[in-house]
């Protein structure tokens, strides 16, 4: 049985002296043709014949169904004045509900049900699967803004509902999230793609602006508020998003202009009834080499996280009174440790820092001038902290990699108790266990790692082994509890979290020795992990398997290409496998900055040399390969897994076959919990066989 081969029609491109042939580049063309439908649905179907008869499936989703059905996810998404707004999904649900409840506990309201189009807002009946992606409650309490998705697609519409009538305003065009509301409950102000903007297009999201509805006008009547190109010039472009936040605590808004979608790469503030009258006079706050990652205004100052001066992070407060107006102070120092975050609370900034692999919890005082520890009762990572400008205290989750999350909150006191909002999962997991430590790479660089392993496991070799790493756009890798993984552990398995370079475990300069033509690093740690789990017996180069996800499909694509006789298996998933074509798709603009672009001839070559698609070589024997898409993902476009499969499945060995699976219920991400279990079980499987074959 042979996989459904790939039409062949070379395009050679000459770079900087160097010719590149490319003969399935005709996978790319916008909208997709015909053909290249036909042939993503003959991969699909090829996959699931290779994956339907892999032995062991029925016990591997059986752990996984067991794990599951004890498992509630839940995650607090505000906190409003009266109440928390939280996303749930119990046991016996699919997707993600949006629910309120008080601060103190007590009766909870159903506010947004995806499955059922009767509670505030087009359901789920028929069609593919819909998310809620974003919510935000307005100050008054009375109206919530919404972001909905259909099957991962991202294109998002925004919807504003008046929670005591049921009315429910419909904007189309969202790019991202409902930004701010106004503090009297007004209006909001949200970014919206421009009117005939095209969807795989390179300039998708070009000239995108923040607008602002008001609640008793009709969307139509919405009002152009930010461009791009407003306020001082510090660089910002037409590719880059500007944002509007505003809060309760400050009469000022913060014009914020994010580059590649994480972090804010400029910013700028006005006063809010300036803007409000069309006449905001933008004044600069920080800029890009500042590296600013949260901006948050109170009163008339900005404090703002940046690692442009300290690799680990310092926050700075920025005056806005005319007598010091752009004077910088810093207020929270470096320290030993990485700052990740910023969170405002009457009392103070709460600040997430990470110690090794381990979260903590700070906070900055407005009153003392003191950073002070919270006390928490538990060892583990620190998420989603969320807090309200006029409350003290905070709300955040913590779990660890062998325990379930919990949502805990803190006063003042700076004392941190479980609310009990989340239940514990209720399966026992004191077999599992992980182990953390350093392993030196290549250039004596110390690369941390987690491993997952169950309480028994041997240091004899014959371990099957999966690399789950990342190493991009300064992000930490936290994986926290996910009981799937436990399902892998359930059968022998051990997994290993590589905190490579490129990522932002240990800084900013972490984050840099992974970009453009330190790009190889990424990948080379994996390698070398992987070289360390085999030689201090975790696992053999039979039974090693390694993980990319995203612009993790660089480096897992890359370890394989490199080193195709080290490991036994690879998942791609929704992977960048052809960087030199990447800044050409939709959400390519702003990715020069981590990776690098063609026009540039050092930034070329480094491209080049990560590309994992271009350094597939003919008769090469590569791992058992399963490239995974979801067919409405608009980050990372289909055809750049589809290449790869092509390429690798000329040369296709049907003992280590090469598979692309194909979801069309998802995007980037998995839509529902039963696509996810389905996703997990396919490449559980998949890894255990070619491990163990």
């Amino acid at each position: 049985m042979l996989p459904p081969l790939a039409r062949e029609e070379p395009v050679t491109d000459s770079l900087w002296g160097k010719s590149i042939v490319d003969p399935y580049r005709w996978m790319e063309q916008k909208p997709d043709t015909a053909e290249f439908t036909n042939y993503l649905k003959a991969q699909g179907a090829f996959a699931r014949q290779v994956l339907d008869k892999l032995p062991g499936r029925r016990a591997i989703e059986a752990s996984l169904q067991r794990f599951s059905a004890a498992t509630t996810t839940l995650a607090i998404r505000q906190v409003t004045s009266t109440q928390l707004i939280f996303a749930r999904r119990s046991p016996d649900q699919q997707v993600l509900k949006i629910y309120a409840a008080p601060h103190a506990g007590g009766a909870e309201r159903l506010l947004i049900d995806p499955e059922a189009g009767n509670k505030g807002g087009p359901g789920g009946q028929g069609g593919q699967p819909r998310r809620v992606t974003e919510v935000l409650m307005s100050p008054d309490n009375k109206h919530l803004a919404y972001a909905i998705d259909k099957g991962g697609d991202e294109m998002h519409e925004l919807h504003v509902l008046t929670l005591d009538s049921g009315k429910d305003v419909l904007i189309t065009r969202l790019n991202g999230i409902p930004a701010s509301w106004l503090p009297d409950s007004s209006g909001l102000f949200y970014a919206r793609l421009r009117d005939g903007a095209v969807k795989g297009k390179v300039d998708f999201s070009f000239d995108t602006a923040t607008w602002l509805h008001k609640m008793d006008k009709d969307p139509v009547q919405d009002t152009l508020a930010f461009r791009w190109s407003d306020g001082p010039a510090m660089g910002q472009t037409e590719r880059e998003m500007p944002v509007v936040h505003v809060n309760t605590a400050s009469d000022w808004a913060l014009g914020a202009i994010y580059s590649n979608g994480e972090w804010p790469a400029y910013g700028m503030v006005a006063r809010l009834n300036d803007l409000l009258a069309g006449k905001p006079g933008w004044a600069e706050v920080f800029r890009k080499d500042d590296i600013a990652t949260h901006a948050l205004t109170v009163g008339d100052d900005v404090y703002v996280l940046a690692k442009g001066k300290s690799e680990r992070g310092e926050v700075f407060k920025v005056s806005l009174r005319e007598a010091d107006k752009g004077k910088r102070v810093v207020v929270v120092p470096q320290g030993d440790y990485v700052i990740d975050s910023l969170s405002l609370a009457k009392d103070g900034l709460y600040i997430h820092e990470l110690r090794g692999q381990v979260g903590a919890l700070r906070r900055y005082s407005f009153a003392t001038g003191k950073v002070e520890d919270v006390k928490l009762p538990l060892t583990g990572a620190v998420w989603n902290i969320q807090c309200h400008p006029a409350i003290e205290g905070a709300w955040f989750g913590m779990d660890d990699l062998t325990w379930s999350a919990r949502t805990l909150q803190t006063g003042p006191n700076l004392v941190a108790k479980d609310t009990g909002l989340t239940p514990k999962a209720a399966f026992d997991t004191s077999s599992f266990l992980t182990t953390r430590q350093d392993i030196k790479a290549r250039d004596g660089t110390a690369v941390p790692v987690e491993i997952l392993h169950k309480n028994n496991t041997k240091l004899n070799g014959k371990n099957p082994l999966l690399i789950i790493a990342y190493g991009a756009y300064g992000i930490i890798l936290d994986p926290g509890f996910q009981g799937s993984m436990l399902a892998f552990l359930d059968q022998g398995g051990v997994i290993v979290y590589a905190h490579v370079r490129g990522g932002g475990e240990k800084g900013e300069t972490w984050h840099t020795a992974g970009q453009k033509a330190n790009k190889p690093n990424t990948w080379r740690d994996v390698i070398d992990v992987a070289e360390a789990m085999i030689k201090d017996g975790w696992t053999a180069r039979g039974k090693l398997a390694v993980w990319g996800t995203s612009a993790g499909g660089i480096m897992v694509g890359r370890a394989i290409t490199e080193r195709p006789d080290l490991f036994a298996v690879a998942i791609g998933e929704v992977g960048v496998f052809n960087t030199l074509r990447f800044e050409l798709t939709s959400n390519g603009p702003g990715n020069d900055e981590e990776f690098g672009t063609v026009k540039k001839e050092d930034e070329f070559r480094a491209l080049l040399e990560m590309d994992a698609y271009h350094h597939v070589q003919a008769e090469t024997s590569y791992p058992a390969t399963l490239l995974m898409t979801g067919a409405n993902d608009m980050r990372v476009e289909p055809w750049q897994i589809a290449k790869m499969a092509a390429r690798m499945q000329k040369n296709y060995d049907p003992k280590r076959p090469v598979l692309m699976r194909v979801d069309y219920d998802s995007g980037h991400y998995s839509t529902t919990k039963k696509i996810g279990i389905a996703k997990h079980l396919d490449m559980f499987s998949f890894i255990l066989a070619y491990t163990r074959a």
